[in-house]
């Protein structure tokens, strides 16, 4: 299985900050979630927008799923560069973001003031199921509106697409697609 060695180092780079992050005992890491709930208040406070339903619990909770999140995406490009979402991608693909967050949790039962949670796993999973979708419908939606190189046919449709529908009826569009012999391109 090839894999993309950029996006793989971006992966383990992702993975070293995750499992760093976990090493800091509970005062640090609990300051630190404190100091950027007081920041958010701070700022909504500014805005005169209600700002008391910014807890603790919420930030630490968005962290993991957003760096998980962020973690998928790098996973994706790293282990299906060619985007072909073939099963054995998708298992290791899979694996992966099960093992990391497994491991991460694991090495906060080690660490003074932390505790490892199986709704954390669960959480970071689907942070980084998220990531992962989100990476293969962007690549999917590119694949449909990017044509093939040298394919002269897509390239008429996507033009034809872009020009027909920005604010004409359906009727303009079959009635242009027929006089400049675009149907058979359908």
């Amino acid at each position: 299985m090839r894999l993309s060695k950029p996006w793989l180092f971006a992966a383990i780079i992702m993975v070293l900050i995750i499992w760093g992050n976990s090493l800091v005992p509970g005062s640090g890491s609990g300051s630190l979630s404190l100091s950027v709930v007081e920041a958010v208040r701070g700022a909504l406070d500014a805005l005169h927008l209600p700002s008391d339903w910014v807890t603790n619990f919420l930030v630490r909770k968005t962290a993991h799923f957003t760096e998980y999140a962020i973690l998928g995406v790098l996973v994706a490009h790293a282990f299906d560069p060619e985007h072909t979402a073939e099963h054995m991608r998708l298992a290791a693909i899979c694996l992966a973001l099960v093992l990391v967050p497994s491991i991460d949790e694991t090495i906060q039962l080690f660490v003074a003031g932390r505790s490892g949670q199986v709704t954390d796993v669960l959480l970071d999973c689907c942070g980084a199921a998220t990531g992962v979708l989100l990476t293969y419908l962007v690549w999917r939606l590119r694949r449909r509106e990017m044509p093939a190189p040298g394919d002269s046919d897509s390239f008429t449709r996507l033009t034809h697409r872009a020009t027909c529908h920005a604010g004409n009826s359906a009727e303009k569009c079959a009635a242009r697609r027929f006089h400049s012999g675009q149907d058979a391109l359908k």
